[in-house]
């Protein structure tokens, strides 16, 4: 039996989750993307939403409001 995916194309998710990001995280965003990192999700508002990106399993970064990168931060699972 075939199963199709119902879910939102891939690309419809990408601009859905950098909605409401800064100019600056934008950029930051693009120049971590062309060095091998990929958004995995963008964290709710606290004061504005956060987009946390990994290379690999292991390596993340949070991409602050201002475009800075901040790499000492834990999440919880």
């Amino acid at each position: 039996m075939l199963r199709f995916d119902r879910r939102t194309p891939p690309t419809h998710i990408r601009v859905q989750r950098r909605m409401g990001l800064t100019r600056a995280q934008e950029l930051m965003m693009m120049v971590c993307e062309d060095n091998g990192w990929t958004l995995r999700f963008v964290r709710g508002p606290l004061e504005h939403p956060t987009p946390v990106m990994f290379a690999g399993e292991q390596d993340y970064l949070v991409v602050r409001a201002d475009g800075s990168i901040d790499d000492d931060i834990q999440l919880r699972h």
